[in-house]
């Protein structure tokens, strides 16, 4: 007697299988992914990945990136923030994050929306412009050199060696060389505005820092968030002027 088996088993393994958590998001808008500490989430950008900066030690949050694919795994339960992807376009994505449930699997995210050429309006400079001209270090229409006073990392682990800045009206953006007078690596930790407790061995904290008075820091970012010793690094601002 012949017994059908292969039906069942197709059907097994159908409801075996297990639901992705998927999602598309439009990079018009900075990325909210939701995070769980015991699985990855990987975030699909339209581009390949150039670079990331995040305020993040690596005991608390694991990133790694291939290709397009950036791939996230909190290590704490309690943290929360927001990190930038740099494309090999030069295109800034800005991604939030938060620990919750049930967590993405992967969040595709959709090229920025291309605005219709209506004549030669410019666009609205915004704050990830700024600081993508910062990183690129293109130079924005009607901007100038400005002097600026520097802000004051009162640690002496690092020292700024060098720095420049432009005015774009109301906003800044200054760029300063930072460097590692150590002989062992230090960790910065460019989170600014944020209540923190006591800094560990082997951080460097932007938040501890004496930064120039009548100004608000709109964005930070790093080009490496690693200072190996004797190690240079740029830390891109973008501040605004207040009245």
């Amino acid at each position: 007697m012949h017994t059908c088996v292969a039906p069942l088993l197709v059907l097994s393994l159908a409801l075996a299988s297990p639901a992705w958590a998927t999602r598309t998001l439009s990079a018009d808008r900075p990325v909210a992914v939701i995070l769980e500490t015991t699985q990855p989430t990987a975030v699909a950008l339209p581009e390949p990945v150039a670079s990331v900066s995040i305020g993040l030690t690596p005991e608390r949050f694991s990133l790694d990136y291939d290709g397009a694919y950036l791939f996230l795994l909190p290590l704490d339960p309690t943290i929360a923030g927001r990190l930038f992807v740099v494309g090999q376009s030069g295109t800034l994505y800005v991604v939030t994050f938060k620990v919750g449930s049930p967590a993405d699997d992967v969040v595709h995210v959709t090229a920025t929306t291309p605005h219709a050429k209506a004549g030669p309006t410019p666009q609205p400079t915004t704050v990830s412009s700024l600081l993508r001209a910062l990183r690129t270090g293109t130079a924005l229409p009607e901007s100038a050199p400005v002097d600026v006073l520097l802000p004051a990392p009162g640690d002496p682990r690092v020292s700024i060696v060098g720095s420049s800045a432009f005015a774009h009206g109301s906003t800044i953006g200054l760029v300063v060389t930072l460097r590692n007078t150590q002989t062992t690596p230090l960790t910065l930790d460019i989170r600014v505005g944020l209540e923190q407790g006591t800094t560990p061995d082997g951080v460097v904290r932007l938040s501890t820092w004496t930064w120039p008075p009548k100004v608000t820091i709109r964005a930070v970012a790093v080009e490496e968030d690693v200072l190996g010793p004797d190690g240079q690094t740029r830390v891109y601002v973008v501040l605004e002027r207040r009245p």
